[in-house]
Protein backbone atom coordinates (compact mmCIF):
# COMPACT_ATOMS: atom_id res chain seq x y z
CA UNK A 1 0.00 0.00 0.00
CA UNK A 2 1.20 3.51 -0.88
CA UNK A 3 -0.26 6.61 0.70
CA UNK A 4 0.27 10.26 -0.21
CA UNK A 5 -0.74 12.70 2.54
CA UNK A 6 -1.31 16.29 1.47
CA UNK A 7 -0.37 18.88 4.12
CA UNK A 8 -0.78 22.48 2.97
CA UNK A 9 -0.47 24.67 6.06
CA UNK A 10 2.36 27.18 6.30
CA UNK A 11 3.27 26.46 9.92
CA UNK A 12 3.67 23.32 12.01
CA UNK A 13 0.64 22.78 14.20
CA UNK A 14 -1.77 20.16 15.46
CA UNK A 15 -2.78 19.11 11.95
CA UNK A 16 0.80 18.50 10.90
CA UNK A 17 1.49 16.54 14.08
CA UNK A 18 -1.64 14.49 13.44
CA UNK A 19 -0.37 13.51 9.97
CA UNK A 20 3.12 12.85 11.36
CA UNK A 21 1.74 10.43 13.96
CA UNK A 22 -0.41 8.69 11.37
CA UNK A 23 2.55 8.31 9.01
CA UNK A 24 4.69 6.80 11.74
CA UNK A 25 2.00 4.28 12.63
CA UNK A 26 1.41 3.37 8.99
CA UNK A 27 5.11 2.76 8.47
CA UNK A 28 5.04 0.22 11.31
CA UNK A 29 2.57 -1.71 9.14
CA UNK A 30 4.98 -1.59 6.21
CA UNK A 31 2.98 1.03 4.34
CA UNK A 32 4.92 3.39 2.07
CA UNK A 33 3.99 6.91 3.11
CA UNK A 34 4.77 10.16 1.33
CA UNK A 35 4.10 13.80 2.16
CA UNK A 36 2.97 16.46 -0.29
CA UNK A 37 3.51 19.88 1.28
CA UNK A 38 4.53 23.44 0.56
CA UNK A 39 8.31 23.90 0.20
CA UNK A 40 8.68 25.25 3.75
CA UNK A 41 11.67 23.96 5.71
CA UNK A 42 9.98 24.09 9.12
CA UNK A 43 7.44 21.55 7.85
CA UNK A 44 9.24 19.45 5.27
CA UNK A 45 12.35 18.85 7.39
CA UNK A 46 10.37 17.34 10.28
CA UNK A 47 8.94 14.73 7.96
CA UNK A 48 12.25 14.18 6.17
CA UNK A 49 14.08 13.71 9.47
CA UNK A 50 11.67 10.87 10.21
CA UNK A 51 12.64 9.20 6.94
CA UNK A 52 9.44 10.13 5.08
CA UNK A 53 9.65 11.06 1.40
CA UNK A 54 8.53 14.67 0.87
CA UNK A 55 7.45 16.39 -2.36
CA UNK A 56 7.22 20.17 -2.38
CA UNK A 57 4.34 21.83 -4.27
CA UNK A 58 2.54 25.22 -4.16
CA UNK A 59 -0.77 23.69 -3.01
CA UNK A 60 -2.82 26.75 -3.84
CA UNK A 61 -6.25 25.18 -3.65
CA UNK A 62 -9.10 24.55 -6.07
CA UNK A 63 -7.57 26.46 -9.01
CA UNK A 64 -3.95 25.37 -8.61
CA UNK A 65 -3.43 23.21 -11.70
CA UNK A 66 0.36 23.29 -11.37
CA UNK A 67 0.27 21.24 -8.17
CA UNK A 68 -2.25 18.86 -9.71
CA UNK A 69 0.06 18.21 -12.67
CA UNK A 70 3.03 17.67 -10.36
CA UNK A 71 1.12 15.19 -8.21
CA UNK A 72 -0.27 13.49 -11.32
CA UNK A 73 3.24 12.81 -12.60
CA UNK A 74 4.07 11.09 -9.30
CA UNK A 75 0.99 8.92 -8.95
CA UNK A 76 1.00 8.00 -12.64
CA UNK A 77 3.81 5.56 -11.93
CA UNK A 78 2.77 4.72 -8.34
CA UNK A 79 0.35 1.93 -9.16
CA UNK A 80 -2.41 1.32 -6.64
CA UNK A 81 -2.30 4.05 -4.02
CA UNK A 82 -4.33 6.33 -1.77
CA UNK A 83 -4.20 10.11 -1.66
CA UNK A 84 -5.25 11.31 1.78
CA UNK A 85 -6.29 14.98 1.87
CA UNK A 86 -7.01 16.77 5.14
CA UNK A 87 -9.11 19.66 3.85
CA UNK A 88 -11.28 20.39 0.83
CA UNK A 89 -8.85 22.62 -1.03
CA UNK A 90 -6.28 19.80 -1.03
CA UNK A 91 -8.97 17.32 -2.02
CA UNK A 92 -9.40 19.31 -5.24
CA UNK A 93 -5.69 18.88 -5.97
CA UNK A 94 -5.95 15.14 -5.27
CA UNK A 95 -8.96 14.63 -7.54
CA UNK A 96 -7.50 16.71 -10.38
CA UNK A 97 -4.25 14.73 -10.13
CA UNK A 98 -6.03 11.41 -10.34
CA UNK A 99 -7.85 12.55 -13.50
CA UNK A 100 -4.67 13.88 -15.08
CA UNK A 101 -2.58 10.82 -14.20
CA UNK A 102 -4.80 8.32 -15.97
CA UNK A 103 -4.15 5.95 -13.06
CA UNK A 104 -7.46 4.27 -12.26
CA UNK A 105 -6.03 2.54 -9.20
CA UNK A 106 -5.97 5.69 -7.08
CA UNK A 107 -8.46 6.32 -4.31
CA UNK A 108 -8.96 9.73 -2.70
CA UNK A 109 -9.84 9.88 0.98
CA UNK A 110 -10.46 13.09 2.87
CA UNK A 111 -10.65 13.68 6.62
CA UNK A 112 -12.68 16.66 7.78
CA UNK A 113 -11.30 18.24 10.96
CA UNK A 114 -13.58 21.28 11.10
CA UNK A 115 -17.16 21.83 12.25
CA UNK A 116 -18.62 23.87 9.41
CA UNK A 117 -21.61 23.59 7.06
CA UNK A 118 -21.01 21.91 3.72
CA UNK A 119 -20.89 23.94 0.51
CA UNK A 120 -23.15 23.00 -2.36
CA UNK A 121 -21.85 24.97 -5.33
CA UNK A 122 -21.38 23.33 -8.72
CA UNK A 123 -17.64 23.03 -8.07
CA UNK A 124 -18.12 21.31 -4.72
CA UNK A 125 -20.81 18.98 -6.05
CA UNK A 126 -18.23 17.83 -8.60
CA UNK A 127 -15.69 17.29 -5.81
CA UNK A 128 -18.13 15.27 -3.71
CA UNK A 129 -18.70 12.94 -6.64
CA UNK A 130 -14.95 12.38 -7.05
CA UNK A 131 -14.16 11.57 -3.42
CA UNK A 132 -14.11 7.91 -2.47
CA UNK A 133 -14.57 8.56 1.25
CA UNK A 134 -15.21 11.63 3.40
CA UNK A 135 -14.39 10.99 7.05
CA UNK A 136 -15.48 13.30 9.88
CA UNK A 137 -13.88 13.49 13.31
CA UNK A 138 -17.20 13.48 15.20
CA UNK A 139 -20.95 13.16 14.87
CA UNK A 140 -21.39 16.89 15.42
CA UNK A 141 -19.01 17.70 12.55
CA UNK A 142 -21.05 15.39 10.34
CA UNK A 143 -24.36 16.93 11.40
CA UNK A 144 -23.15 20.49 10.86
CA UNK A 145 -21.76 19.61 7.43
CA UNK A 146 -25.05 17.99 6.39
CA UNK A 147 -27.16 20.86 7.78
CA UNK A 148 -26.93 22.64 4.40
CA UNK A 149 -27.94 19.47 2.51
CA UNK A 150 -24.84 19.14 0.31
CA UNK A 151 -25.27 16.77 -2.61
CA UNK A 152 -23.13 13.82 -1.61
CA UNK A 153 -23.64 10.07 -1.52
CA UNK A 154 -24.18 9.21 2.16
CA UNK A 155 -22.41 5.86 1.68
CA UNK A 156 -19.15 7.78 1.29
CA UNK A 157 -19.42 9.30 4.77
CA UNK A 158 -17.88 7.97 7.95
CA UNK A 159 -16.94 9.04 11.47
CA UNK A 160 -13.64 8.32 13.20
CA UNK A 161 -12.83 10.15 16.42
CA UNK A 162 -9.29 11.45 16.26
CA UNK A 163 -6.91 10.26 18.98
CA UNK A 164 -3.51 10.94 20.49
CA UNK A 165 -0.30 8.96 20.68
CA UNK A 166 0.59 8.36 24.31
CA UNK A 167 4.29 7.51 24.77
CA UNK A 168 5.01 4.60 27.04
CA UNK A 169 6.15 5.41 30.56
CA UNK A 170 5.28 9.11 30.51
CA UNK A 171 6.96 10.64 33.56
CA UNK A 172 4.78 13.36 35.15
CA UNK A 173 6.35 16.75 35.70
CA UNK A 174 6.24 17.81 39.34
CA UNK A 175 4.00 20.79 38.55
CA UNK A 176 3.75 21.84 42.17
CA UNK A 177 7.52 22.00 42.55
CA UNK A 178 8.13 23.76 39.21
CA UNK A 179 5.55 26.46 39.84
CA UNK A 180 5.87 26.61 43.65
CA UNK A 181 2.34 25.37 44.30
CA UNK A 182 1.56 24.22 47.86
CA UNK A 183 0.99 20.50 48.30
CA UNK A 184 -2.50 21.13 49.64
CA UNK A 185 -3.65 23.10 46.56
CA UNK A 186 -5.52 21.43 43.72
CA UNK A 187 -3.93 21.94 40.30
CA UNK A 188 -6.32 22.80 37.47
CA UNK A 189 -4.85 23.10 33.98
CA UNK A 190 -5.67 24.38 30.53
CA UNK A 191 -3.34 23.75 27.60
CA UNK A 192 -3.72 24.94 24.04
CA UNK A 193 -3.93 28.24 22.19
CA UNK A 194 -4.62 31.26 24.36
CA UNK A 195 -7.49 32.45 22.22
CA UNK A 196 -10.95 33.91 22.87
CA UNK A 197 -12.53 30.88 21.15
CA UNK A 198 -11.06 28.66 23.86
CA UNK A 199 -13.18 30.47 26.46
CA UNK A 200 -10.22 31.81 28.44
CA UNK A 201 -12.12 34.96 29.44
CA UNK A 202 -14.99 32.83 30.74
CA UNK A 203 -12.47 30.68 32.60
CA UNK A 204 -11.01 33.74 34.34
CA UNK A 205 -14.52 34.85 35.29
CA UNK A 206 -15.08 31.41 36.80
CA UNK A 207 -11.82 31.60 38.76
CA UNK A 208 -12.88 34.95 40.17
CA UNK A 209 -16.07 33.36 41.52
CA UNK A 210 -14.15 30.67 43.44
CA UNK A 211 -10.95 32.54 44.27
CA UNK A 212 -11.35 31.75 47.98
CA UNK A 213 -10.84 28.03 47.28
CA UNK A 214 -7.43 26.35 47.57
CA UNK A 215 -6.24 25.82 43.97
CA UNK A 216 -4.04 27.11 41.17
CA UNK A 217 -4.88 27.30 37.48
CA UNK A 218 -1.93 26.64 35.17
CA UNK A 219 -2.35 28.02 31.65
CA UNK A 220 -0.04 26.31 29.16
CA UNK A 221 0.19 27.73 25.66
CA UNK A 222 0.72 30.88 23.67
CA UNK A 223 -1.52 33.54 22.23
CA UNK A 224 -1.08 36.80 20.40
CA UNK A 225 0.79 39.49 22.32
CA UNK A 226 -2.34 41.62 22.35
CA UNK A 227 -4.61 38.91 23.73
CA UNK A 228 -2.05 37.72 26.28
CA UNK A 229 -1.73 41.30 27.55
CA UNK A 230 -5.53 41.47 27.77
CA UNK A 231 -5.62 38.28 29.85
CA UNK A 232 -2.94 39.47 32.24
CA UNK A 233 -4.74 42.78 32.71
CA UNK A 234 -7.98 40.89 33.41
CA UNK A 235 -6.22 38.73 35.99
CA UNK A 236 -5.01 41.85 37.81
CA UNK A 237 -8.40 43.53 37.58
CA UNK A 238 -10.22 40.51 39.01
CA UNK A 239 -7.73 40.14 41.85
CA UNK A 240 -6.81 36.56 40.93
CA UNK A 241 -3.09 36.94 40.21
CA UNK A 242 -2.33 34.53 43.04
CA UNK A 243 -4.49 31.88 41.37
CA UNK A 244 -3.22 32.02 37.77
CA UNK A 245 0.10 30.76 36.41
CA UNK A 246 0.99 31.70 32.83
CA UNK A 247 3.33 28.83 32.01
CA UNK A 248 3.87 29.65 28.32
CA UNK A 249 4.62 27.02 25.68
CA UNK A 250 5.76 23.61 26.94
CA UNK A 251 6.88 20.70 24.80
CA UNK A 252 6.17 17.90 25.26
CA UNK A 253 3.03 18.89 27.08
CA UNK A 254 1.82 15.44 28.18
CA UNK A 255 4.16 15.22 31.20
CA UNK A 256 2.66 18.51 32.44
CA UNK A 257 -0.84 17.17 31.84
CA UNK A 258 0.12 14.10 33.87
CA UNK A 259 1.17 16.36 36.74
CA UNK A 260 -2.19 18.15 37.01
CA UNK A 261 -5.25 17.14 39.05
CA UNK A 262 -7.84 17.92 36.38
CA UNK A 263 -8.10 19.61 33.01
CA UNK A 264 -10.38 22.27 31.56
CA UNK A 265 -11.62 23.01 28.04
CA UNK A 266 -14.03 25.95 28.07
CA UNK A 267 -14.33 26.45 24.31
CA UNK A 268 -17.12 28.76 23.24
CA UNK A 269 -17.03 27.46 19.63
CA UNK A 270 -17.94 24.00 18.40
CA UNK A 271 -14.84 21.86 17.97
CA UNK A 272 -15.08 18.60 16.08
CA UNK A 273 -12.88 16.35 18.19
CA UNK A 274 -10.65 18.39 20.52
CA UNK A 275 -7.74 16.32 21.74
CA UNK A 276 -6.78 18.09 24.96
CA UNK A 277 -9.54 16.35 27.00
CA UNK A 278 -8.25 12.98 25.77
CA UNK A 279 -4.77 13.87 27.01
CA UNK A 280 -6.05 14.35 30.56
CA UNK A 281 -8.15 11.20 30.30
CA UNK A 282 -5.15 9.19 29.15
CA UNK A 283 -3.35 10.19 32.34
CA UNK A 284 -6.24 9.31 34.62
CA UNK A 285 -7.52 12.84 35.18
CA UNK A 286 -11.09 14.11 34.87
CA UNK A 287 -11.94 17.08 32.65
CA UNK A 288 -14.39 19.95 32.82
CA UNK A 289 -15.51 20.65 29.25
CA UNK A 290 -18.17 22.63 27.44
CA UNK A 291 -20.95 20.58 25.85
CA UNK A 292 -21.00 22.27 22.44
CA UNK A 293 -18.54 20.13 20.45
CA UNK A 294 -17.38 16.60 19.78
CA UNK A 295 -15.99 16.32 23.31
CA UNK A 296 -19.52 15.56 24.52
CA UNK A 297 -19.34 12.36 22.48
CA UNK A 298 -16.70 10.91 24.78
CA UNK A 299 -16.96 12.95 28.00
CA UNK A 300 -20.02 11.91 30.01
CA UNK A 301 -21.20 14.22 32.76
CA UNK A 302 -20.68 12.69 36.18
CA UNK A 303 -19.08 9.54 34.76
CA UNK A 304 -15.64 10.49 33.44
CA UNK A 305 -15.82 14.28 33.61
CA UNK A 306 -18.14 17.26 33.98
CA UNK A 307 -20.02 19.10 31.21
CA UNK A 308 -20.96 22.77 31.33
CA UNK A 309 -22.73 25.24 29.05
CA UNK A 310 -20.34 27.31 26.91
CA UNK A 311 -19.98 30.90 28.07
CA UNK A 312 -21.53 30.16 31.47
CA UNK A 313 -18.96 31.22 34.07
CA UNK A 314 -21.26 30.26 36.95
CA UNK A 315 -21.59 26.63 35.78
CA UNK A 316 -17.89 26.43 35.05
CA UNK A 317 -17.04 27.75 38.51
CA UNK A 318 -19.39 25.26 40.15
CA UNK A 319 -17.87 22.32 38.24
CA UNK A 320 -14.32 23.42 39.01
CA UNK A 321 -15.26 23.90 42.66
CA UNK A 322 -16.58 20.36 42.91
CA UNK A 323 -13.29 18.92 41.70
CA UNK A 324 -11.19 21.30 43.78
CA UNK A 325 -13.02 20.38 46.99
CA UNK A 326 -13.42 16.63 46.43
CA UNK A 327 -10.26 14.60 45.82
CA UNK A 328 -12.28 11.37 45.93
CA UNK A 329 -14.50 12.63 43.10
CA UNK A 330 -11.41 13.54 41.08
CA UNK A 331 -10.08 10.02 41.57
CA UNK A 332 -13.40 8.36 40.72
CA UNK A 333 -13.95 10.34 37.53
CA UNK A 334 -10.27 10.09 36.58
CA UNK A 335 -10.20 6.31 36.88
CA UNK A 336 -13.22 6.01 34.62
CA UNK A 337 -11.72 8.52 32.17
CA UNK A 338 -8.58 6.41 31.92
CA UNK A 339 -10.60 3.23 31.46
CA UNK A 340 -12.66 4.82 28.69
CA UNK A 341 -9.60 6.14 26.91
CA UNK A 342 -7.89 2.76 27.02
CA UNK A 343 -11.05 0.96 25.91
CA UNK A 344 -12.22 2.95 22.89
CA UNK A 345 -10.38 6.25 22.51
CA UNK A 346 -6.75 5.20 22.28
CA UNK A 347 -4.65 5.56 19.14
CA UNK A 348 -4.76 1.91 18.13
CA UNK A 349 -8.56 2.01 18.19
CA UNK A 350 -8.51 5.10 15.97
CA UNK A 351 -5.88 3.64 13.63
CA UNK A 352 -7.77 0.38 13.14
CA UNK A 353 -10.76 2.36 11.85
CA UNK A 354 -8.64 4.45 9.48
CA UNK A 355 -6.90 1.33 8.18
CA UNK A 356 -10.26 -0.30 7.44
CA UNK A 357 -11.29 2.73 5.42
CA UNK A 358 -8.17 2.44 3.27
CA UNK A 359 -8.75 -1.26 2.77
CA UNK A 360 -12.36 -0.77 1.73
Amino acid sequence: MKIFHIVSNKEWGGGEQYVYDLCQRQRVDGIEVNIICKPIDSISKKYEEAGITVYGMPLGGAFDIKSAWSLASIIKRAGACTIHAHNFKDAFTACYARKLSGNKNVQVVMCRHLTRPGKNSLLYRWLYRQLDRLIFDSQISTDVFLSTHPTIDSSKLGIVHTSIVVPENTVPVDVRKEFNIPATSAVAMFHGRLDPEKGIDVLLDAVERIKDKDFKLVLIGRGSDEYTAHLKAAVDQKGIADKIIFAGFRHPVLPYVAGADFGILASTVREGCPLSPQEYMSQGHPVVVTNNGGQREYVEDGRNGLLVTPGNASQLAEAMGRLIDDADLRQQLGQQAKADFDDHLNYEHYYAKIRRIYNE
